[in-house]
């Protein structure tokens, strides 16, 4: 089977006025392109492969020089907060594919943050668990650690609305009447003072 550049399947397209497309091996004795294709790729022993590139992070378009809803990239980078491995485009930044083999539920425990607990009432200022999450992957603390060749920031989830947020269990007799918005701000009441066995066990799921 000869080796064809997307130059060629371009000019197919162009020259058959947008017409469906189909590119297989010789002598294949089924033409036909199937009704909802407009370009159909034929083999048993062949796969498609994708441009393979070096993505920066995810909210940065480079090597693209703009941000193009539906491109689709194999990443060979390990960088910033992208990982080698498929990335499409949704317009506005990567997203990284997830293959349906991938059988595991995606979730991780929220990092270790504080509760005052020292006034009692419902708090003014509601509990912002994303910025929280990613405050806490910034390796700013002073007092971070490393492996050796790791990169410098954890990779972590661009927007607030890419995580759903869950309160798994909690003390009742420190927290009541606990609600957490789409994008991850949480209102509560402190109706006791927290010892030290008092808990709030906050888990993200990813969309």
């Amino acid at each position: 089977m000869k080796k064809i550049y997307l130059s060629l399947a371009l000019a197919l397209l162009t020259s058959a006025g947008y017409a469906q497309t189909k590119i297989g091996v010789t002598g294949n004795n089924n033409p036909d392109v199937n009704a909802n294709a407009v370009l159909e790729l034929d083999a048993t022993d062949k796969g498609l492969l994708l441009p393979r590139v070096e993505l920066k992070e995810t909210n940065n378009p480079a090597p693209l020089t703009a941000h193009v809803s539906g491109m689709t990239v194999y990443n060979t980078a390990k960088a910033g907060d992208v990982v080698p491995g498929f990335y499409y485009n949704d317009g506005t930044k990567w997203q990284q594919m997830v293959t349906t083999d991938n059988k595991a539920v995606k979730f991780f425990y929220m990092p270790t943050i504080t509760f005052d607990t020292s006034t009692l009432g419902v708090v003014t200022e509601p509990k912002d668990l994303y910025a929280e999450y990613k405050k806490q992957f910034s390796m700013t603390s002073g007092n971070a650690v490393m492996s050796q060749g790791a990169p410098a920031t954890i990779p972590h989830y661009p927007e607030a609305t890419d995580l759903y947020y869950y309160v798994t269990d909690y003390d009742p007799a420190v927290f009541k009447d606990i609600v957490i918005t789409a994008d991850g701000k949480m209102t509560y009441e402190i109706i006791g003072n927290g010892t030290p066995t008092s808990i709030m066990n906050i888990v993200f799921v990813v969309k």
